[in-house]
């Protein structure tokens, strides 16, 4: 099918310009920057290509990155209608974020994630994952099409630092990417144009006529502007404040007197549990969405109206925020066609907006008051307020090297916290409430959680809250877990970072379904969704020889391969070798990846005696604890690190090394002595033999270290580029490799997958 038939049958209309331009710029394999006004379809014009494209065209995987949960929810839903009107009703579409690890592993064939999930699994350092199986979600966003949303929402000096770092290593491997936003200056077209290839693409024109007044107000917004509006007749108003309890203490003020006109009234912010969000937005929708009512309406909300909502109002009061911030709202103003009034109001505080941004937004506002929003004069204000900005940070700033130290960091440590440093707009931590936490146990996982801004729960402590860390650990072999609560102070609040579950006591906390979660006494405690399933992921092992299992992982690394071929070829594009030395280093890779079990001690665990043959040494046993066997993966990378040399190209070699002493646990470095088996050799080289490789290398294998020893290197550097991508993808390659391989089918990585959702 081409453009013009697609878009007649997923959305009954023709594509607009910039939808055709990113249509045949990626089907011909090149990345994409795209700003569009609001609801002009750029989530389509980056999705359906990818979609219809043939083979080669694009990576296997999509990765769509957003900013938001609520809206990561709502693109999950409409990329599914969309793949399901196109016939890809057998493709996998998961979320990926906090409170719904649907593809933890980043398996499915669209995975629409979080940046905060996106960025820490990038650096190894996964926020849901146990942290041993980092390197698995790392080697999918190094070969995948990535799609970053909504950029204007990541911080420039912070995470749009982390995209180009990650935008900038695939385009050296000449993998397509798509950037996103309505409300980006032209320095940030301009710079991703000229650095990383992208094909710049601009909508010239709205999509919607539409005319909408924009009004700034020397004064800040209370109850007598809203007042005003009600009494100049505007049926559907919508209220928009910075933070989350000025929303709650105006929605308080203003309730009374909005019913008193005979409106119905609605409070809507991001601390909501998802039962009583999802209500809300069902309200919205009612009264808001393009369907709405006729009756008379009014929403008071924060930031969360700005992305995702499809709604409109006649008139929109908005507290003074950073530029593009502001025009996101007024796209929530006469969204469809007709006359609006957006009215900006003064606020005592910036916060938590940077403070320059919004004087500066402020006078350029105040300059052109009464005047209309077109999308010319968006870009324009965008322009004034943010081009120098961006231009500066992107082109001229230390930010870029600071986020690669960090991440560095990040990824040679495990530090979640050194993320939280690259990742600042999405600071939170997820929040639930009970009083005695440490009491339920396991159960402590299924309290209902809200996400809330780290700043504003370090508030809550310094004044006297009282909470638990909820600190989750998985057994070696992942079948089960350990949950423990470790209370918090506001002495050792620093040590909270990105991702944690905090349990606060209801005393100075409450939540209702009609506030949220906010400051007050008379607060009760969350219950445990117990109709969860406790489950266990049931692995069943059976007497497997070793070469019986080297040759298996070798049958479904060739799998992994054909699928990645495009990661393959972008892979051996970079290091500068022919594709056909990546594939032999996957194969090298899985035939090897156990050769440590060919060690006497593990044998001997196994049953198998110090006379055995090649044939009788085995890779895997039944009815034995695994966890009083001696550690294998670093035994296999000590053995072979001079072996290797010369046999597969130098920086491939390293990373083949590192993915396989991190085959079970990222950053593994310790080895045990060792003594391989007396037979070892005989097994390798019928292994090898058989896959038709050389075996005259094996000379060179280190046979035995009589005490315990680290790694030369514990971990690839992820500033060394090259090193870095190659370890991440043939990791990543490896490990879904032997767990097919181990589990004896490719549905093995969705099970994994499945269970760590119910866990």
């Amino acid at each position: 099918m081409d453009v013009q038939e697609v878009y007649q049958r997923i959305l009954g209309d023709i594509p607009y310009e910039h939808q055709q331009k990113a249509w045949y710029a990626l089907t011909q394999g090149k990345s994409v920057i795209l700003r569009a006004p609001t609801g002009s379809g750029k989530t389509e014009a980056v999705f359906l290509p990818f979609c219809c494209g043939s083979n080669g065209q694009f990576p296997s995987r999509l990765i769509y990155a957003l900013p938001l949960r609520s809206l990561a929810t709502q693109i999950e839903r409409r990329l599914r209608n969309h793949a399901e009107r196109l016939g890809k009703s057998t493709w996998r579409i998961a979320l990926q974020h906090g409170q719904k690890p649907e593809s933890v592993l980043f398996a499915a064939d669209v995975v629409v994630a979080t940046i905060d999930q996106v960025i820490s699994s990038y650096a190894c350092t996964p926020l849901t994952l146990p942290l041993r199986h980092g390197n698995i979600p790392a080697g999918a966003v190094a070969g995948s099409f990535l799609v970053f949303d909504e950029v204007h929402l990541f911080d420039p000096e912070l995470a749009l630092q982390a995209v180009q770092l990650i935008c900038e290593r695939l385009y050296h491997m000449g993998l397509p990417f798509a950037i996103l936003s309505a409300t980006l200056p032209d320095s940030v077209l301009d710079f991703f144009e000229e650095k990383l290839g992208c094909e710049k693409i601009d909508a010239q024109n709205e999509t919607i006529e539409r005319e909408v007044l924009m009004e700034f107000c020397d004064s800040e917004l209370t109850v007598e502007p809203v007042e005003d509006a009600l009494k100049q007749g505007h049926r559907k108003v919508i209220i928009v404040v910075n933070t989350v309890e000025r929303a709650i203490n105006l929605f308080q003020q203003v309730r009374t007197l909005a019913e008193r006109h005979g409106y119905a009234v609605n409070l809507l912010h991001a601390r909501f549990l998802p039962e009583d969000r999802q209500e809300k937005e069902r309200w919205v929708e009612e009264n808001f969405g393009k369907n709405a009512s006729e009756g008379k309406s009014i929403l008071i909300a924060t930031q969360v109206v700005e992305v995702g909502l499809d709604i409109s109002a006649d008139c929109l009061l908005t507290e003074i925020a950073p530029v593009d911030a502001i025009i996101q709202r007024a796209g929530r103003c006469a969204r469809w066609g007709g006359c609006g009034l957006v009215k900006v109001f003064k606020v005592e505080k910036a916060a938590p907006y940077d403070e320059n941004l919004v004087n500066r937004t402020e006078k350029v506002l105040s300059q052109d008051s009464n005047s209309l929003l077109t999308w010319e004069k968006a870009k324009e204000w965008v322009n004034e307020v943010l081009n120098d900005r961006y231009r500066q940070v992107l082109e001229q700033g230390t930010s870029f090297e600071s986020a690669i130290a960090r991440l560095s960091y990040a990824a040679f440590t495990g530090n979640r916290r050194e993320i939280e440093g690259v990742v600042r707009d999405v600071q939170t931590v997820e929040v639930s409430l009970h009083s005695d936490p440490q009491s339920l146990g396991e159960s402590a996982l299924w309290l209902p959680t809200l996400s809330v801004h780290i700043g504003v729960v370090k508030s809550w402590l310094k004044g006297g809250a009282k909470a638990w860390r909820l600190e989750v650990d998985r057994e070696a072999r992942d079948t089960g877990i350990q949950v423990r609560c470790e209370p918090i102070s506001g002495r050792n609040q620093r040590e909270i970072c990105l991702g944690d579950r905090l349990i606060f006591e209801p005393t100075k906390l409450a939540y209702n379904p009609q506030l949220g979660l906010h400051l007050g006494e008379g607060g009760v405690n969350f219950k445990p969704q117990i109709e969860r399933e406790r489950t266990r992921l049931d692995i069943t092992y059976q007497d497997e020889s070793w070469i019986c299992h080297a040759l298996k992982t070798v049958n479904y690394m060739e799998r992994v391969l054909e699928r990645e071929n495009l990661a393959v070829e972008g892979l051996a594009r970079f290091l500068n070798i022919s594709s056909d030395e990546v594939r032999k280093a996957g194969k090298f890779a899985a035939l090897l990846h156990d050769l440590g079990k060919l060690n006497i001690e593990w044998q001997k665990r196994a049953g198998v005696s110090e006379n055995a043959s090649g044939h009788e040494l085995l890779a895997h046993t039944k009815s034995r604890d695994y966890a009083y066997f001696p550690s294998h993966a670093t035994v296999s990378a000590y053995a072979l690190w001079c072996a290797l040399e010369g046999v597969i190209p130098c920086q491939l070699g390293k990373a083949v090394l590192f993915a396989i002493a991190h085959h079970h646990s990222v950053r593994a470095k310790q080895v045990p002595s060792y003594q391989l088996h007396r037979s070892w050799q005989q097994a390798v080289k019928e292994a090898l033999e058989q896959i038709g490789l050389d075996s005259d290398w094996l000379e060179g294998v280190h046979q035995e270290q009589p005490s315990t020893t680290d790694l030369r290197t514990s971990f690839p550097p992820l500033e060394h580029e090259r090193l870095y991508t190659a370890y991440i993808l043939v990791a990543r390659w490896l490990r879904l490799a032997d767990r097919m391989a181990t589990e004896g089918d490719e549905s093995a990585i969705f099970r994994y997958e499945d269970w760590f959702r119910r866990v």
